[in-house]
């Protein structure tokens, strides 16, 4: 096991969409993950899964590519873990009208495969288990299935925290007691009402924990999910197991690496727009018994890869792993850092880091809605995912157009689209002085790259003011009738809008 000064591991996790093939990126080099100072790598997701590789009916090689992976890893000074949700199990065993937490054989069968699974893969370091979501599997060899959604009269008396509580204790008795490993049990589930975001009820689950110390939480850094206007997440602090704090250096939801994103000051500080900044963040708010961060370097969401360099991520993967070793450092600091480390040119680094520490401020303009979050006043999905990863979402589109029209703010949401053009035309100017006028900074290998990110921020922009302005025309004609813009009305406005006027790689939600 690797161990550094602050006993904190540095885990890197790669996440593949499940709509596409799996990414083709530096973030699976393990050499390089090594030199920048990670410890841990996860070597198999929910994707490619691990419970299912020693069922009766899997393949005799199914596990061979992960045992080499693991070996690689080792040769790299890394400690190996893989990765799977419950259930995953047989497909005839398992049928999702009946992954029941009342089956006693779903349970007996999930804790063979885990030791299974480890008792073949002797040399990883441990599992990481999920339950909060389930994907879909092409192995018609297993099936997997959500043990939280059954409501059969079965498990009527089965609450939403015994059934959690029975998955620590499993997990801590089998994968730590019985098999001596470690075990990450990422507590993350959809809503605010799971226990991510509920502090209430994950510390009720998590009293059932009987004190193995390889048995580790981890939670997203956010309350919800990776978006603004959310709060760190309060249970961080939380007594009880030790915790690893999980981070998207590329988030998902806010252009995939395609559009500058630092972080470090929501990381460090807390979150400016939820009136944090200086009481929470790393600076200010830790687990009393920190195992290290979980780290996205790339990947999380349904897209596959658009941004056509990964300088984005290594900015934040830079700052993330900083603030690993010293929480309370200056994130100013660590950009400073990074930016010499990169090597642009010593007369603009200054305002190149003056903009870069801007770009969160693109990002809340770009992707959120000040005047949709009054009128919606909802925590979960803040900006009512109307666009997501590289897609807009017709129907988040037309429940947005409809409730701001209703509410009689369809001006002041075209204002705010106005006010984004400028703020985003602004940088975008910055960008331009310091990689097309200034003839250092032309020559940096990287300054094609910064240039079109501001670029693209700026077209899409200007893009999306011409379509609210037309869906809210719309929803507006719909009122005037009596009636409200239907999701397939604005998708028509959308599909109309990206064949006159593509904005690639932007696409629908058919």
């Amino acid at each position: 096991m690797v161990l550094l000064p602050d006993g904190r591991m540095r885990i890197a996790y790669v996440h593949d969409s499940p709509l596409h093939e799996p990414f083709q990126t530096k973030w699976n080099d393990l050499g390089f993950l090594a030199s920048l100072g990670f410890t841990d790598v996860v070597i198999s997701d929910q994707m490619s899964g691990c419970l299912g590789l020693t069922l009766p009916s899997a393949p005799t090689d199914a596990l061979s590519s992960l045992q080499t992976r693991v070996a690689e890893a080792g040769e790299h000074g890394l400690d190996a873990w893989l990765m799977d949700d419950l259930f995953t199990l047989s497909s005839e065993l398992l049928d999702s009208a009946t992954a029941c937490p009342a089956r006693d054989e779903l349970w007996q069968a999930s804790e063979q495969a885990i030791r299974s699974v480890l008792s073949e893969m002797a040399d990883v370091t441990g599992i990481v288990v999920r339950i909060g979501e389930v994907f879909d599997t092409e192995r018609a060899w297993e099936k997997r299935a959500n043990l939280l959604h059954c409501e059969c009269i079965d498990c009527a008396g089965i609450s939403q925290v015994e059934r959690r509580q029975m998955v620590v204790q499993m997990l801590e008795k089998v994968v730590c007691k019985e098999m001596g490993k470690r075990c990450i049990f990422r507590v993350w589930d959809l809503g605010e009402d799971g226990m991510h975001a509920d502090i209430d009820m994950q510390r009720e689950v998590l009293s059932v924990w009987q004190g193995d110390e390889r048995f580790i939480v981890s939670v997203k850094h956010t309350l919800t999910d990776y978006w603004r206007h959310q709060p760190w997440n309060p249970s961080i602090s939380l007594e009880g197991p030790a915790r690893i704090i999980e981070f998207q250096c590329e988030r998902e939801y806010e252009f995939i690496g395609m559009v500058p994103n630092w972080q470090g000051d929501e990381w460090a500080l807390g979150p400016v727009e939820c009136g944090e900044r200086g009481v929470t963040g790393l600076a200010n708010v830790r687990p009393k018994n920190w195992a290290g961060v979980f780290v996205l370097p790339t990947g999380g969401g349904w897209a596959a890869r658009a941004a056509s360099d990964e300088l984005w991520a290594e900015m934040n993967v830079a700052c993330v792993l900083e603030l690993c070793t010293d929480p309370e450092r200056d994130p100013s600091d660590i950009l400073t850092q990074w930016i010499e480390s990169m090597e642009f040119p010593s007369r603009i680094r200054g305002r190149l880091h003056s903009l870069l520490r801007k770009s969160p401020e693109l990002i809340l303009s770009l992707r959120y809605s000040d005047v949709w979050r009054q009128v919606a006043d909802q925590r979960w999905m803040p900006a009512e995912n109307w666009f997501r990863d590289d897609t807009f979402v017709p129907g988040a589109c037309a429940s947005i157009a409809n409730e701001v029209t209703s509410s009689g703010q369809a001006r002041a949401l075209q204002q705010e689209r106005m006010q984004c053009c400028e703020v985003v035309a602004e940088q975008q100017t910055e960008a331009w002085s310091l990689f097309v006028d200034d003839a250092e900074g032309a020559m940096h290998p990287k300054a094609e790259f910064i240039v079109n990110s501001y670029s693209f921020a700026a077209k899409f922009g200007e893009w999306t003011a011409t379509l609210w302005d037309a869906l809210l025309e719309a929803a507006e004609d719909a009122e005037d009738e009596g009636k409200q813009l239907s999701r397939d009305q604005a998708a028509e406005i959308i599909a109309a809008r990206l064949a006159s006027n593509p904005i690639p790689p932007l696409r629908m939600l058919e």
